[in-house]
């Protein structure tokens, strides 16, 4: 897929210079959650961690993993921040590029669907008999009104939907990945990465057992134990 996606990807970061470069308070409240993203996006990070020293590679794919297995019964900061620093702020998500900047109705109809879809996936797990923390469920990033674009850019409504099409058009000719991405993995990276050191089926296993225990018992020491073994699965690509 890396090898497929090089001129979307060269065509991403067109994309992303859609969205006006801005400034905030720099707390990083809204990288409590690693976002949903478009599978060209999920690529070109990847392509950033094949890029990484090894050491800050594995340490990143490892919390990645971490952070799929645990984000439905902890809230948890996205894996690629770092002492408030984004390790890739200059790849980040366009979801993190167009936080802040979206009317604020508009953003609470996203966290609207957001909270449906959290509420959904409550009740699937409610059916394999485990409950998840209701904060867990009910946790979602607020709209922030300090995020400001930077003397000079402008920013109209159609701004953000003409860059996030852009990028989903891009997506798209990727495709059947494409499709799988959004069907089998929800758009998650970090559903991704696990499947490609586990295997798809056994990942999904492996999550179902770890929340089980952890809510049961609170243990995390057979879950520390597989993350931390995990090998470099990006060092080939170096």
């Amino acid at each position: 897929m890396l090898d497929k996606s090089k001129k979307q990807r060269g065509e991403l970061r067109e994309a992303y210079a859609l969205v006006p470069s801005s400034h905030c308070r720099r707390k990083a409240l809204c990288c409590t959650l690693l976002p949903e993203m478009s599978l060209i996006e999920a690529l070109a990070a990847i392509q950033c961690l094949s890029e990484m020293d090894p050491i800050t590679r594995l340490q990143l794919t490892r919390g990645l993993v971490r952070y799929f297995f645990l984000n439905s019964v902890r809230i948890t900061s996205c894996p690629f921040l770092v002492d408030r620093n984004c390790l890739i702020y200059e790849n980040r998500f366009f979801g993190c590029r167009a936080y802040g900047l979206w009317p604020k109705h508009y953003y609470n109809e996203l966290a609207a669907c957001s909270h449906q879809m959290k509420r959904y996936n409550q009740e699937q797990w409610q059916n394999l008999g485990i409950s998840l923390p209701q904060e867990v469920v009910d946790f979602h990033v607020p709209y922030c009104p300090h995020v400001k674009p930077d003397a000079g850019m402008f920013l109209d409504d159609e701004t953000l939907p003409h860059a996030a099409d852009k990028i989903e058009i891009l997506s798209k000719q990727l495709a059947p990945w494409h499709e799988s991405f959004r069907h089998s993995y929800f758009l998650d990276l970090s559903f991704l990465l696990a499947s490609l050191t586990f295997g798809l089926t056994e990942a999904v296993q492996m999550k179902f057992a770890f929340v089980k225990d952890y809510i049961k018992t609170g243990n995390q020491a057979e879950f520390s134990e597989v993350v931390g073994n995990l090998p470099d699965v990006f060092a080939a690509l170096t």
